[in-house]
């Protein structure tokens, strides 16, 4: 049909029905106003996207640039509902309790905009590309959501060990998400969870002086004394730092004074059920009271009590000896000798025959 003759087709209905022409005309302007709404949203949206990248990038280049000493801690604002607060809370949490679990080493907290996403591949990226721009120690992420006691996930990059953005581990762990959960103890948990991903060498006690570690244990003490308590899997985290900590303190500096809590704590992890449910846990904790047991022997000899920490400890050797990693180091370690020994064959050869 010539577009002439629908022209004239639709003028000659319009005249025949004019109440119905009015109708389509009205839903015509209701259509073009809600399209030119929703444009005009889009277009707010990217332009506030566009800001808050603009944000984020200048602050990254900011800390980049600073050149006074200390770590540089990059917090994104979290996901999901109450970021404000969320953000509020993370960062308060770190400046209450960060200085007690880094031993006074200054550090900068930059606040950024949300990073959507999780754990998802390209959310990880997009991490390690502002964590490269920023320089940063330490980014961290997070998504809040309903009102489950592990709804608040946090997750993280780390360079501790001088990594680059790149090599940056990844961390998760989980919080409350609960406003009321996250009181009490929950704010220095989860500075010394973040803490210790900033400084790896804090999983290892022996690697600090006595007098460091005492501080430390006496901080990770006061969380497990709290009357608001904390959910299995962060007090199992805390717990274990604690008694590897108050061991180091007893063997070092000769400080018995929280043996007898570790002792305490780790029998707990050998009923028959806690040794089924995390055999990992159990194993830590026959390590823990073995040496608990010979730190105490140390001071105050006993024949049972050293003969108790044996029996634990040789589990604990028997238990690692089918570990793979073990397994591969004494492999290396075979390989590595059987080289040595090739080496000192053939020196010995030409010292023998003149080749």
């Amino acid at each position: 049909m010539p577009v002439t003759d629908w022209f004239s087709s639709a003028e000659a209905w319009s005249a025949a029905h004019p109440q119905e022409t009015r109708y389509l005309a009205a839903l015509g302007v209701v259509v073009t106003a809600i399209l030119a709404l929703w444009l005009v949203m889009v277009l707010v949206r990217a332009m506030i996207r566009a800001w808050r990248a603009m944000q984020d990038a200048g602050k990254a280049r900011a800390l980049k640039l600073d050149k006074s000493p200390g770590y540089r801690i990059v917090l994104m604002k979290p996901e999901g509902h109450a970021r404000g607060a969320s953000l509020a809370w993370l960062a308060a949490a770190l400046g209450s309790h960060l200085p007690s679990y880094n031993f006074g080493a200054p550090y900068k907290v930059v606040r950024l905009n949300v990073l959507k996403g999780g754990m998802a591949p390209d959310t990880v990226a997009r991490a390690r590309r502002r964590m490269a721009v920023a320089d940063a120690d330490l980014l961290v992420w997070a998504r809040r959501k309903g009102r489950k006691p592990d709804g608040f996930e946090i997750f993280g990059l780390t360079r501790g060990g001088g990594l680059t953005p790149a090599e940056a581990k990844l961390f998760t762990f989980r919080l409350p998400a609960r406003k009321a959960e996250l009181e009490g103890a929950m704010p220095s948990a989860a500075a010394f969870l973040l803490a210790r991903q900033l400084q790896p060498a804090l999983a290892n006690p022996q690697s600090f002086r006595s007098e460091k570690i005492k501080l430390l244990a006496d901080e990770l003490g006061a969380i497990l004394d709290h009357p608001g308590g904390l959910p299995a899997a962060l007090r199992s985290e805390v717990e274990a730092a604690y008694c590897a900590s108050a061991v180091h303190v007893a063997e070092d500096a000769g400080d018995l004074e929280g043996l007898e809590r570790v002792i305490s704590l780790s029998r707990a992890h050998l009923a028959e059920d806690a040794i089924k449910a995390r055999p990992d846990r159990a194993l830590q904790a026959r390590m823990d009271i073995g040496r608990a047991l010979l730190a105490r022997a140390s001071k105050k000899f006993d024949t049972a009590m050293v003969q108790e920490a044996i029996s634990h400890l040789s589990l604990v050797v028997e238990a690692l000896r089918t570990d793979p990693t073990i397994l591969r180091a004494q492999g290396a370690s075979d390989a590595m000798f059987k080289a040595q020994s090739m080496l000192e064959s053939r020196k010995r050869f030409a010292v023998n025959f003149g080749t």
